[in-house]
């Protein structure tokens, strides 16, 4: 006699927010990460995602993995905990743009899949819908808006010093910059 076994419904971890688990949300917005982040002590300015990331109650490794592999997240067998994972042979800037990649599917896609395995964040074009999602969010979870511009002025647009104070990469501030509008090489 065969036994047929319903497969578990992903948990979502420990989201902070009784009103979220309550209303059963299976997406947050950058807003309610940044909120959450803020409730729980966290830096926002720059956000400490690793402390976000154990805040949420997702268990974190960085591993070497294949160049062309910047993580993962995925959920575990048994069903109850999200693992992200980041290749540990990345710059240390890169490595915190996959953490808040793999936050944004956490936030956003958790429920849509188990895995996700991401290759290559802006260095092509071959990108589907939740990829290019989860680099906005993180984008905008890494350089909120008011403070990114904020440190624009300060910094007098240079894309080196707002980089450095965001601990990403030049291209990310690039990117962020370019979907906030601004223009030009001091990122007018």
């Amino acid at each position: 006699m065969a036994f047929i076994r319903k497969s578990a419904k992903p948990q979502v971890g420990k989201i902070g927010s009784p009103a979220l688990e309550a209303r059963g949300e299976d997406k947050l917005t950058v807003a309610q990460m940044l909120e959450l982040a803020r409730r729980e002590g966290i830096d926002t300015s720059p956000l400490d995602v690793h402390a976000l990331v154990s805040a949420l109650g997702i268990k974190f490794l960085c591993v070497p993995m294949d160049d062309e592999v910047s993580g993962s997240l995925s959920l575990s067998e048994n069903g109850r905990n999200w693992l992200i994972r980041v290749n540990a042979l990345h710059h240390p800037n890169r490595q915190r743009f996959t953490v808040a990649h793999e936050l944004a599917h956490f936030a956003r896609h958790r429920s849509q899949q188990l895995k996700f395995v991401d290759q290559n964040f802006f260095r092509n074009g071959d990108s589907n819908a939740m990829e290019a999602e989860a680099n906005r969010f993180a984008g905008e979870l890494l350089m909120p808006e008011s403070l990114f511009r904020d440190r624009v002025k300060l910094f007098s647009g240079s894309i080196e010093a707002v980089a450095q104070y965001f601990k990403v990469s030049t291209l990310a501030v690039r990117v962020r910059a370019k979907s906030l509008g601004m223009k030009g090489h001091g990122l007018e």
